[in-house]
């Protein structure tokens, strides 16, 4: 049975607070950016911190291999993509200690051929299926990082989407965004202007930066809003 079907009537209660993400700027394979904005329309919704905590949700692991099913590109639907890194947003609702919550989590994932937003459940069987099975250098950690600390402290430069292409010199992977660079408040008062792949997107050994990385079982707990077991970044 769909997880959306059964809760979609909990999340329209509140629809009214939350912005449309198909209004979203969009640019392909700038997923962290594209999230990045969308996390910027989310945060600046009248009340919406009283009844949702929304975290930045980056998945990869030491090798940067992680195998996603579902992602629009894929030229299927049973097969793969296997990115260095992907970025999704989750609204998880809030668990006031006052009130029973059961608005539980969804994710906002804008390369998903999924339903967006989609309940958490769902969205993880039909993304992740049979994670604990595949070799360890296809399964996913996460690095959960609260809103405000990723709109105020993130920066890219866009530097690691270029290649130097022997017949054309520097190029871009991929088409960047017309609008500038992203650089947050903090970022930019430290003098930080590229902190994507060490304070983000890294989860080797050493693992800093910012938030907290989750392996598998442990992001379903934290998205169930239990208390896991977790491995804390700096």
């Amino acid at each position: 049975m769909s997880h959306l079907g059964e809760n979609s009537h909990i999340l329209s209660e509140y629809t009214s607070m939350l912005p449309n993400f198909k209004d979203n700027v969009y640019t392909s394979q700038y997923c962290e950016e594209n999230i990045y904005l969308l996390a910027q329309r989310m945060l600046a919704q009248p009340n919406i911190e009283g009844e949702w905590d929304i975290n930045i949700i980056f998945i990869s692991n030491p090798s940067r291999t992680v195998a996603l099913w579902n992602q629009r590109a894929s030229s299927s639907i049973y097969d793969a993509v296997i990115w260095d890194y992907h970025v999704i947003l989750a609204l998880r609702g809030s668990s006031a200690a006052d009130r029973d919550d059961e608005r539980g989590t969804w994710i906002y994932d804008l390369d998903t051929r999924l339903p967006v937003p989609y309940h958490w459940e769902e969205y993880v069987e039909r993304t992740f299926p049979g994670h604990s099975d595949l070799p360890g250098q296809f399964q996913s950690l996460f690095r959960v990082v609260p809103c405000k600390v990723y709109l105020d402290s993130f920066a890219s430069d866009r530097s690691h989407m270029i290649i130097d292409d022997p017949s054309l010199g520097p190029r871009y992977l991929a088409a960047p965004p017309a609008y500038p660079c992203i650089c947050g408040p903090l970022a930019a008062a430290q003098g930080v202007s590229h902190n994507l792949m060490n304070d983000f997107v890294h989860m080797g050994g050493d693992v800093s930066g910012f938030g907290t990385v989750l392996d598998f079982a442990s992001f379903k707990a934290w998205c169930s809003v239990s208390k896991p077991e977790i491995s804390r970044g700096m």
